[in-house]
């Protein structure tokens, strides 16, 4: 039920006590004048959640939810459901935000009557010279191109009203980060601010980041199968199950990568056989988008060698572990 508040933001927290001080100091300072702050503390082990309830009994628009530790999508799901805005933002606990941020980013929304609204970021403390930025702006067309670079979850504020109407929670559970992916081709109604109002913390190691987990690779396979499911299963596919299939087809690719590296062969033939089933060798999507984000070299090899020569991707996987 959509409360007194225009914005929640909702914050999930695990073990984040070296940041979550200054996340929470950029929230409270927001120009907005109503914003509710729904922190998940998912099972932190450290000081992180002294920290949180400092911040509680200073400030009353502030709700704490304390769960075992379930992980992110859960914790997400969990802050939702407690979230009574208008609109809906999140903010990792590591990351923090410019103090007009919401001001603008709600402004925006009801100046355009928007489902979603969707800011620039910078990155923090430093700019990574083989990072790529996640921000396009909106002219008007939801396209591959503007889904690529605009899935991630917080540098936006949705209607309420629209995360319901596509059923976000279930989203999550199905498909839990990529959930925004879906959420972005269900509506026109996008507006874009390219300002650098989010700063998104670099340098520290996330799951994904974690070449060891092999478990971490095949969740996501799974997720992305889940995700083309939705999409076969729906109105959208004739326009984008093609590129869903891409999709998942990079999700094989990352984990041949992570196989290789971590010398599983049965992994990895594994996968280069579900890969060739589903034949992403004809996916017109496949050498455009990878040849775009990751130049010809990488597109190569990524497309050529890497799912068809285990031997050969040996030397080749050390040199190019970075081709996420």
């Amino acid at each position: 039920m959509i409360g007194k508040y225009k914005v929640s933001v909702i914050i999930p927290v695990y073990n984040s006590q070296n940041y979550i001080e200054e996340c929470l100091q950029s929230i409270v300072m927001q120009t907005l004048n109503s914003i509710e702050i729904v922190i998940v503390n998912d099972g932190s082990t450290d000081g992180s959640l002294k920290i949180i309830e400092k911040f509680e009994r200073k400030y009353n628009n502030i709700k704490v939810i304390t769960q075992e530790n379930l992980g992110v999508v859960k914790a997400r799901i969990t802050g939702y459901k407690n979230a009574t805005g208008e609109y809906i933002g999140w903010v990792d606990s590591d990351d923090f935000v410019e103090k007009n941020m919401y001001e603008k980013l709600y402004n925006k929304a009801i100046e355009k009557n928007s489902d979603i609204v969707i800011c620039n970021y910078k990155f923090y403390p430093y700019n990574p010279s083989k990072k790529i930025k996640w921000f396009k702006n909106f002219t008007g067309q939801v396209d591959y191109n503007f889904i690529e670079k605009n899935t991630i979850q917080w540098n936006k504020l949705v209607k309420r009203e629209f995360l319901e109407k596509v059923n976000i929670v279930d989203l999550f559970k199905k498909i839990g980060e990529g959930a925004y992916s879906i959420v972005l081709i269900n509506t026109d109604k996008i507006a874009t601010i390219d300002e650098e109002l989010y700063n998104y913390r670099v340098g520290h190691e996330s799951l994904s980041s974690n070449y060891k987990d092999c478990n971490w690779y095949e969740k996501n396979i799974i997720k992305e199968k889940n995700k083309l499911d939705i999409i076969i299963n729906t109105s959208h596919k004739e326009k984008w199950q093609e590129y869903f299939e891409y999709l998942l087809f990079y999700s094989y690719i990352l984990m041949l990568i992570i196989a290789i590296n971590n010398n599983k062969k049965s992994l990895y033939n594994k996968y280069c056989k579900e890969m060739k089933k589903a034949k992403y060798n004809k996916n017109k999507y496949a050498k455009e988008i990878l040849t775009k984000e990751q130049g010809k070299l990488k597109a190569f090899v990524l497309l050529k060698i890497i799912p068809n020569s285990y031997y050969i991707s040996l030397p080749i996987v050390k040199i190019f572990l970075n081709i996420k």
